[in-house]
């Protein structure tokens, strides 16, 4: 998705539609949409926000380089944001949101509420989770597999909507929780090598 936006208010989104789309192409051309579509310009924009992942690792490094790119060419800041956080934020209740996300080795990115990221065994992860809060929203990519770890609990949102996409960006540049150094997305690697490069 790319969206556009002024502190909290959508001002353009654009999602590709139907299966595997090129990225870098997608999002050049949904970047060129955007600004023909509000009557912006380049040098309006103060900021370009990127979810880090956990994600498809074609998907999300094709994404965190586009931005990269888009940032330097501009000389604006990036501000990093990550999967997790926005499906917490798109999810919000009074339970625990807990986000699960499998791995394709059979570990899964996992965060407890504010907790800081961790990638490990889904079973143990599961397990401590079910130990610590019995009333918890599962948020993210929900598969068959990790249902079956939690049984009968309810299930959030698997991806942001571009409200909150842009509310989180919003919030994070006016925190200044933003880089003009190029961003690494988050995968099972680089949170194994202590790497959560979120600026």
């Amino acid at each position: 998705m790319v969206a556009f936006g002024d502190s909290d208010r959508v001002l353009f989104e654009d999602r590709p539609e139907g299966g595997r789309v090129d990225g870098p192409v997608y999002l050049a051309d949904a970047v060129r949409r955007g600004l023909a579509w509000t009557g912006l310009r380049k040098g309006d924009i103060d900021a370009v926000a990127v979810d880090l992942g956990p994600g498809g690792l074609t998907a999300t490094r094709g994404g965190v380089t586009f931005a990269n790119a888009l940032a330097w060419g501009l000389g604006i800041p990036l501000v990093p944001l990550d999967y997790f956080d926005l499906v917490t934020a798109e999810t919000r209740a009074s339970s625990t949101v807990v986000c699960i996300r499998p791995t394709t080795a059979g570990q899964g990115f996992f965060r407890e509420g504010e907790e800081p990221l961790m990638v490990d065994d889904l079973a143990t992860l599961a397990r401590s989770c079910r130990d610590r809060q019995p009333d918890i929203v599962l948020a993210g990519i929900v598969t068959p597999d990790v249902t079956a770890l939690f049984p009968g609990t309810r299930i959030g949102a698997v991806a942001a909507s571009a409200v909150t996409l842009v509310r989180c960006a919003g919030e994070a540049f006016a925190a200044g929780h933003c880089t003009h150094e190029p961003l690494e997305p988050l995968t099972a690697a680089s949170l194994a090598a202590g790497g959560d490069e979120r600026g």
